[in-house]
């Protein structure tokens, strides 16, 4: 019986990932199938020519923003919604995370192990911001960094200010980093880099 249990789970193990990615993918594509399909009401119009014309609009959007004259206007667009109280916050929220991981990982940060003080656990962590705004270096807790430690097997995490001291860098691409706290680092990997010294 327990063979029987450990072949059901090996395939469990092989068919989950790959159902829950498509099933991801298709719930976004129908999604953007029927937004395109909002916009134009009318014939029927076969299956994925919606999200089609969602994609092409989120292009042409990317590609004017290479425009001086769309920078302004969004510029201007900015200023309009950091005006209006409720409405700043969530617009703000929502571009500042996607700038954060919209794939240039020079402007993601670093990836950092934090060594908590008084014990020998570390964490992985992004270092964010080496100045962070609001906290005086030549207050009485000293020169801090904001890092962001990222919750395992959970969207999120939190940002905490620590001494640059309790930091080493680690040779690892933030994507990778970010991978590895929300698996858990279950799967073992032979190419895993170990931290500056």
């Amino acid at each position: 019986m327990q063979r029987q249990l450990r072949i059901l789970l090996a395939g469990v193990m092989v068919l989950a990932p790959l159902a829950v990615t498509v099933w991801i993918i298709w719930g976004v594509g129908s999604s953007l199938d029927q937004m395109g399909r909002n916009l134009f009401p009318g014939p029927d119009l076969p299956p994925g020519v919606g999200a089609a014309v969602v994609i092409v609009g989120i292009y042409l959007a990317g590609l004017l923003t290479h425009f001086w004259v769309f920078q302004g206007m969004l510029a201007g667009l900015d200023k309009l919604v950091a005006r209006v109280p409720g409405v700043k916050t969530i617009y703000e929220s929502v571009r500042d995370l996607l700038k954060l991981f919209g794939g240039d990982s020079a402007r993601m940060g670093r990836v950092v192990r934090y060594k908590m003080p008084g014990g020998d656990m570390s964490m992985l962590a992004i270092l964010t911001n080496e100045a962070p705004a609001g906290l005086d270096p030549s207050g009485p807790d000293g020169r801090k960094v904001a890092i962001y430690l990222p919750y395992s097997y959970m969207f999120g995490g939190i940002t905490v200010f620590v001494s640059p001291e309790n930091i080493c860098e680690v040779d690892m691409p933030v994507e990778r980093a970010l991978k590895l706290c929300a698996t858990a680092q279950v799967t073992p990997s032979s190419d895993d880099s170990s931290a500056k010294s």
